[in-house]
């Protein structure tokens, strides 16, 4: 079946590490993530760009840092398990589009997000994966998932800030889901970074039936 033009596989670049580099009982800090296309992160490192040129300061999230984020494991040493979860997963590709900006008041800052169209089959998506991984014994957040791209931490405006501009400075852009990943969140030489550990691929009917 044809892709539309609009909505297109997601090429991604970041660390990656084979399940030979991880150790039996090795702690670490996971979620479970849909990372995205080049062309939504440039969307979103261009919003970026339209708060820094109009003096916001902020902790900006890196443009390869930016993904969605299904669930989170928080540290733990059950990788195993974690990644049976989400091998249990049987889900078809989709479509995820950019849906607006906004803001959660964090004390004395904010913290800046794009949103995106919680379409059926991306809320059914979390909905499993989270029923899989408590089913293997990970508590997870109990409050509504919202799905949210952030775009900055410890947001500070001046008073000219254009909260109408910083909107439309987020374009329409939508990617196909043809996975998600199970990332680790590490500190290397002090800089937050993500690596890839385990990925399951989203698979249409009919390929399963191929199959």
């Amino acid at each position: 079946m044809r892709k539309t033009a609009s909505c297109q596989a997601r090429r991604f670049c970041l660390r990656k590490t084979g399940f030979h580099n991880i150790k039996g009982g090795e702690r670490m800090r996971l979620f479970y993530a849909i990372l995205l296309s080049e062309e939504m992160k440039r969307t979103l490192t261009g919003a970026q760009e339209f708060l820094k040129a109009q003096g916001v300061r902020a902790n900006y999230t890196r443009g390869e840092n930016l993904h969605l984020t299904l669930a989170f494991l928080g540290e733990t040493e059950r990788f195993s398990a974690a990644r049976r979860a989400g091998e249990q997963l049987k889900a078809e590709p989709f479509c995820l589009s950019l849906k607006g900006v906004g803001s959660f008041r964090r004390g004395d800052s904010e913290l800046f997000w794009a949103g995106v169209d919680l379409v059926p089959p991306l809320k059914r998506l979390q909905s499993v994966l989270s029923e899989h991984l408590q089913r293997e014994g990970f508590q997870l957040e109990t409050r509504r998932f919202q799905p949210h791209l952030t775009l900055a931490r410890e947001v500070h405006v001046p008073a000219s800030f254009d909260r109408k501009a910083f909107s439309a400075s987020v374009s329409p852009t939508q990617m196909e889901v043809r996975a998600v990943s199970l990332m680790k969140s590490e500190r290397i030489r002090g800089v937050l970074t993500y690596t890839e550990l385990f990925r399951k691929p989203l698979v249409s009917k009919n390929e399963y039936a191929e199959n």
